[in-house]
């Protein structure tokens, strides 16, 4: 049966018993205002024509005479729904995910809600005997340049349709004659739930091209498990010379990720080069980004994924995967760091103004193509207010513009571009030439998004020779002492050349540094706006010939140590939220062993929607099973924890049965999401908690931090009828 409802924010009847636990395959025809018909899916699981607008429901029941395990595909389908278990779907339709589901004996009820206008829904399930399994239509490869013996990894989603974590499990690369065994060790791997596995690869010699592709076999274990599983996979070997995709293991969240590299024409390994950081559009591959590069005797030009190739725009998460390749390539390559470069095309051209705008210290240029400034320019988005809007200010590119006052910027637009309006360009040009006195902007007539001619080997509308000589005659100075620099927190970005801002005085406000030679010899002057706590690169001033630092009118005498200024204690880098950050280092869901069983499926469901939309790793595991050693390495996110965790007393918050409070307010059937300095064995880190009242557990599914755009403050509180309470602590973890 299929079901539309053409307007869900005027009242969903489907999901409002979905949630209550009370759905049951309606009627043909008119049922609870939502007019239902019967389908017969396709070969693959179609389910008939797409709506144009609102949310399509697709139920079915299915009956299997024994408990059974089973992985799904959902096509165009925001989620998947059976009992109390819920799993993401896969809205942009590659055909490639997969998450597991467990069907009791006797019959269930699935039903899947898709998002109408996309295109047509669809819908698939296999039974398995395996207790975990590889998902090998979707993996993360690197490709092995003959002659090099570097490690990489290799990601594989592993899915456990069981209702037990997988504890202590091991992903193994089997040793043969081209690889060398080797182990990693991960905490778990989430009862119910998909996530990426990642599998060091060290070649045991240089490989050559006729040795390609090489096979790879992999491993995954667990004493929590019957059996062990083995697959393998095929990595292909290229030339030295060839365009790669290289592969490493994300700090964010222990994933195994990859970043694609044009290498320099004539690579010289005694030399050092320029790095082209290129950010690739909407639903375009990172080795297809680079493939639209010619390439240079000067540079590299790297392209990293968003973690998918729609990913996060650039935003946030996606930002974060642009910063760490970045690091990892400047750490790998012979880079020049005062030579460094950011561009890209559409949601790359995005991404260049966001991440560019926000770390201005790592770029000496920038050249945003066919880009637009922000989601409120472009698509005419509703701003944020509150809480929220601080904690998705960074959003707002246009705000921050004011950091690329001494930097270069090369726009790049088609006067025909019917995809990014070309005021797009032109509104950024008119604003950030009233910024800095080098910019440049080409027009190109009567092209359109996508655009290519003569002038480069490469696409025309990236690698456009006019933007890469503009680079090649820019340098950065990455210790400037004359700068101004606004953020709007430190969450986003703190440092800017020698100083790194620890907290801010007030979350609900930017932060403002500036920084010039000071009128004495050796001395360099610093005033600073809405800044609790920073620290100054002491040895940075001292190469610099600095003596002495004056901060806000206080002279600080520069012996080549940090110099630390303001309280240290309290919010600080990697322990300060908002709550999204708690998730931006490995983490760990937590649920209390006599939590409501919706705790786990809520665990389950954040661990297969961040591994199907960003790629990610998660751990999950009840509370009994949590160590000191997962507790040190980890950020614990608890789930329907109670007070008893370890939380610290003095937090403004509690919660019960009935009631969550914060400072002085009281909700009744709600959930709670919040942030919060960790404890004991947790140590220098941040920790965060999901609650709800008694029979509103629910009302957690509503929160789903994973995608451009998502940021929340510190705390959250929302009901049905949605968010009723939200705000940060202050710099020592109390309300303001």
């Amino acid at each position: 049966m299929t079901g539309w409802v053409p307007n869900p924010a005027a009242g969903d009847p489907v999901m409002d018993d979905l949630e209550a636990g009370v759905f049951e395959i309606p009627t043909e025809g008119t049922d609870r205002g939502v007019d239902w018909i019967a389908v017969t899916p396709g070969e693959n699981g179609e389910l008939g024509n797409p709506v144009p607008s609102g949310i399509l429901y697709a139920a079915t029941e299915i009956c299997v005479e024994a408990p059974t395990l089973a992985l799904a595909r959902a096509d165009t389908v925001l989620t998947l729904h059976l009992g109390d278990a819920r799993q993401p779907g896969d809205v942009y339709a590659w055909g490639n995910k997969r998450v597991p589901l467990r069907l009791p004996a006797g019959c269930s009820v699935l039903v899947a809600r898709a998002l109408g206008g996309r295109g047509t829904a669809s819908v698939q399930l296999w039974s398995t005997a395996d207790e975990l399994w590889f998902n090998l239509v979707d993996p993360t490869l690197p490709d092995l340049r003959a002659g090099e013996t570097d490690e990489q990894w290799i990601g594989v989603p592993i899915g456990n349709p069981t209702d037990h974590s997988a504890l202590g499990a091991t992903a193994r690369v089997v040793g043969d004659d081209f690889f060398e065994e080797t182990t990693t060790v991960l905490p778990s791997l989430a009862p119910g739930a998909v996530t990426n596995v990642a599998f060091l690869l060290r070649p045991r010699f240089p490989l050559a091209v006729t040795d390609g592709p090489v096979s790879v076999r992999l491993r995954i274990e667990s004493d929590s498990m019957d059996w062990s599983y083995e697959r393998e996979v095929a990595v292909p070997v290229v030339e030295q010379s060839a365009n790669a995709r290289r592969t490493f293991r994300s700090r964010i969240d222990g994933s195994a990720q990859y970043f694609a590299v044009v290498f320099p024409e004539a690579f010289d390994p005694e030399a050092t080069y320029a790095l082209v950081l290129t950010l690739h559009g909407a639903s375009v591959e990172a080795i297809g980004q680079a493939n639209a590069y010619s390439k240079k005797d000067w540079a590299f030009v790297v392209a990293p994924t968003n973690r998918r190739p729609f990913g996060f725009d650039w935003e946030e998460w996606g930002r974060l995967d642009a910063l760490e390749v970045l690091d990892l390539a400047m750490q790998t390559f012979p880079i020049d760091p005062t030579r460094v470069y950011l561009t890209g095309h559409s949601m790359g051209g995005h991404g260049t103004w966001n991440v560019g705008v926000h770390f201005p210290g790592r770029f000496a240029a920038i050249g945003p193509s066919a880009g637009w400034s922000s989601f409120y320019s472009y698509t005419g988005a509703t701003r944020p207010t509150g809480a929220l809007a601080r904690a998705r200010a960074s959003s707002d590119t246009n705000v921050y513009a004011t950091n690329l006052a001494r930097r270069s910027v090369y726009v790049i637009h088609g006067s025909a571009d019917d995809n990014v309006p070309v005021r797009e360009a032109r509104d950024m040009v008119a604003l950030v030439s009233g910024i800095s006195d080098d910019v440049t902007y080409h027009e190109e007539p009567g092209a359109g998004h996508w655009w290519d001619g003569e002038a480069s080997p490469g696409a025309d509308c990236v690698d456009w020779p006019p933007l890469f000589d503009l680079f090649q005659g820019r340098a950065l100075d990455p210790s400037e002492l004359e700068f101004d620099f606004r953020t709007p927190s430190p969450f986003v970005n703190p440092t800017h050349s020698f100083v790194t801002i620890r907290s801010a005085q007030d979350a609900f406000a930017d932060v403002l540094v500036s920084s010039a030679p000071g009128a004495e010899p050796g001395t360099v002057e610093v005033a600073t706006t809405n800044v609790r706590s920073l620290v100054l690169d002491g040895e940075m001033l001292a190469d610099s010939g600095i003596d002495d630092a004056i901060v806000d009118g206080v002279r600080y005498e520069v012996l080549g140590a940090p110099i630390a200024i303001g309280p240290q204690d309290g919010k600080r880098p990697g322990v300060h939220g908002p709550f999204n950050e708690v998730l931006q280092r490995p983490w760990c869901l937590v649920w209390d062993d006599d939590a409501p069983a919706a705790y786990r499926e809520y665990a389950a469901y954040l661990v297969s929607a961040w591994a199907i939309i960003g790629n990610g790793h998660a751990c999950a595991m009840p509370a009994s099973e949590l160590t000191d050693t997962v507790r040190a390495e980890r950020n614990v996110v608890w789930l329907g924890a109670s007070r008893a965790e370890g939380f610290d007393e003095s937090l403004p918050i509690d919660w019960g049965a009935d009631s969550i409070v914060v400072g002085d307010d009281v909700h009744t059937d709600a959930a709670l999401a919040f942030v919060f300095p960790g404890r004991g064995a947790e140590g220098d880190r941040l920790s965060g908690a999901f609650v709800a009242t008694a029979g509103s557990e629910y009302l957690l599914f509503r929160m789903q931090p994973f995608s451009s755009r998502a940021g929340q403050p510190d705390y959250a509180v929302w009901t049905r009828a949605g968010a009723v309470a939200s705000g940060f602590f202050d710099g020592d973890w109390a309300l303001p």
